[in-house]
């Protein structure tokens, strides 16, 4: 069980928590819900270690690889796709995430020149090279259609835990999940 005691967080005069404690699966897929403002975002960046709360603990990630997609996809656009995704990986490994996200033509386009929706499925591909022990995904269908949006959940489903910020309340049945924390 991953576990966060007691967190708060505070932007300047704004408070996000404050003394909260969440609990979160050691598998599966947990959908963050919520208006915005509300810190799912924030909480992904204290998962991670982006981001050091003003107090309170995360537990039960140590020794667990965690890769992280944006929700504005952070790719190198000096860089093809694939070279995108092999920064963190292996060129099959990488071939065989974008061939699953329908990117296999894109490949070899640098990422300045794909569309919003090319960019967000590249950023996937990243993330999940990198690892699928701990993904946190903030709004990964953003910008992509109907078939991208279930390529992009079967490889979502893959994850050993996948965290996912989402305000769509479709996408907990897309990703066939029960588990949702509304902040």
């Amino acid at each position: 069980m991953i576990t966060l005691e007691k967190l708060t967080v505070r932007f300047e005069d704004k408070t996000v928590f404050d003394n909260k404690t969440f609990s979160l699966p050691d598998d599966g897929i947990v959908l963050l819900t919520g208006e915005s403002g509300i810190g799912k975002t924030t909480l992904l960046r204290v998962i991670c270690g982006l981001l050091k709360p003003d107090a309170g603990t995360v537990k039960g990630i140590d020794g667990r690889k965690i890769s992280f997609a944006f929700q504005e996809p952070r790719l190198l656009g000096h860089l093809t796709a694939l070279e995108n995704v092999s920064l963190v990986s292996d060129r099959s490994t990488a071939l065989r995430l974008l061939t699953a996200l329908n990117m296999e033509q894109e490949r070899n386009e640098l990422c300045d020149h794909l569309s919003g929706g090319q960019k967000q499925r590249v950023s996937l591909a990243r993330a999940f090279a990198f690892s699928d022990d701990i993904v946190l995904l903030d709004e990964p269908f953003t910008g992509l259609d109907e078939e991208n949006r279930k390529r992009a959940a079967d490889l979502i489903k893959t994850a050993r835990l996948a965290i996912v910020v989402t305000h769509d309340p479709s996408d907990a049945e897309l990703l066939h999940t029960n588990t949702k924390i509304l902040l």
